[in-house]
């Protein structure tokens, strides 16, 4: 149990430490009349800024503008003061429960792209607004994105520099992290939006490929000043549309990288499954669209040709269906030719009354021969037809005369 916890800072209770910076110890803590769960920031009393000014002054100004930034990818701040009995500047925040990327990267190892693509583009929607306000947080890093659900949230801006009217600021000291400070903060100490936006980019590489694009920070040695970052598809299955952003982000002039946090969102929103499907594919040039269908020409043909062509189709197929029959059907067996000379078969003889045989041989039977036909008798031997009588004439009575 450190010292702080228990104590009572301004209107808020310390419980348990959630984390501890280089000039920094976040507290969950309770409010102590309204019961609400937020987390406490404690500086170091002895800690000074950029112009060697006391910190409470500079870290008020500092609440100030971050509590301006109302955006659901920014911590939002809720209050801030100085401990009476320590000296010690606090900042009140919501308190978000989940645990920061630095540790889900740490447990899970890479994401795959689509989550990153996700984190990505809210993580620039936040700092995106956050420039509008003025404010560049110059100390972005897996540590301070808490993941809220599927939200991320960008949390710390304890060492954020506000530009004011200005698009950028010197400040002489490098301060952050330089795994992911870019190369004019830790030469010139130059603050602008594009320190963020190469900042973020380290964490997407690092996000996607498991590890730093930069690597040998042993004895103050900063290689992102002479070195070129490697591309992401060298490490991982990065989309191509995904490793060209990276390597935008990581270009060590400021002027070639996305021109804002806004380009950056837009960048990881733009990309289609479809498209990523193709990554180690020539893209495939469509095929030329199908010419118009034509209506098929007309022939005038006579109509009696037509009719030789039906008549024709129909003889082929009835000569199909007869050749088919005719092979299908057994063959008859074949009939013994008849004889030049046939004799006449005998017709059975009834076997109760057998014909007794003649004692004598019987003569042959002439050859058969057609019998001649009878020739027409003379008029004198024809039968002379009888001629009737006509009947007898019919008495007419005289005239005066009535018949009984």
């Amino acid at each position: 149990m450190t010292r702080a916890e228990g104590r009572i800072v301004g209107n808020y209770a310390l419980r348990s430490l959630i984390g501890r910076g280089g000039m920094s110890e976040v507290y969950a803590a309770e409010h102590r009349f309204l019961g609400d769960a937020v987390a406490v920031k404690l500086l170091r009393a002895d800690a000074g800024d950029d112009d060697g000014a006391p910190v409470p002054a500079a870290f008020l100004a500092e609440a100030t503008r971050t509590r301006a930034i109302q955006h659901p990818g920014v911590v939002r701040v809720l209050d801030a003061g100085r401990d009476e009995v320590s000296g010690r500047c606090y900042l009140v925040m919501e308190r978000i429960d989940g645990e920061d990327l630095a540790t889900r990267l740490r447990r899970t190892g890479p994401l795959d792209e689509d989550t990153v693509r996700r984190l990505g583009a809210a993580i620039a929607d936040g700092m995106h607004a956050a420039h509008a306000a003025g404010v560049v947080h110059r100390d972005l890093k897996p540590a301070n994105v808490m993941l809220h659900g599927d939200q991320p949230k960008v949390v710390d801006f304890g060492i954020a520099s506000y530009l004011g009217a200005a698009s950028a600021v010197a400040t002489g000291r490098r301060v952050g992290t330089p795994a992911y400070m870019a190369p004019e903060q830790l030469t010139s100490g130059l603050i602008a939006p594009a320190v963020d936006v190469f900042a973020l980019g380290v964490i997407l590489f690092e996000a996607v490929t498991g590890r730093l694009p930069f690597d040998g920070f042993a004895d103050g040695r900063c290689p992102q000043l002479v070195e070129v970052a490697p591309r992401a598809s060298s490490l991982a299955p990065v989309s191509p549309a995904l490793d060209e952003l990276l390597a935008r982000c990581l270009d060590r002039d400021p002027g070639r990288r996305p021109s804002s946090m806004a380009e950056v969102a837009r960048a990881l929103r733009d990309d289609t499954p479809a498209e990523r499907i193709t990554q180690d594919v020539a893209a495939i040039a469509p095929a030329p669209p199908a010419p118009p269908a034509q209506a098929p020409a007309t022939v005038d043909r006579p109509r009696s040709r037509r009719y030789a062509v039906i008549a024709s189709v129909a003889l082929a197929i009835v000569a199909v269906v007869i050749g088919a029959i005719v092979f299908t059907r057994p063959s008859p067996e074949p009939k013994p030719e008849p004889a030049l000379n046939p004799e006449p078969e005998p017709k059975p003889e009834p076997a109760l009354k057998p014909e007794p045989e003649p004692a004598l041989k019987p003569e042959p039977e002439p050859a058969l021969s057609p019998e001649p036909e009878p020739e027409p008798r003379p008029a004198a031997d024809r039968p002379r037809r009888r001629r009737t009588p006509p009947p007898p004439p019919t008495r007419r009575p005289p005239q005066g005369e009535t018949l009984d």
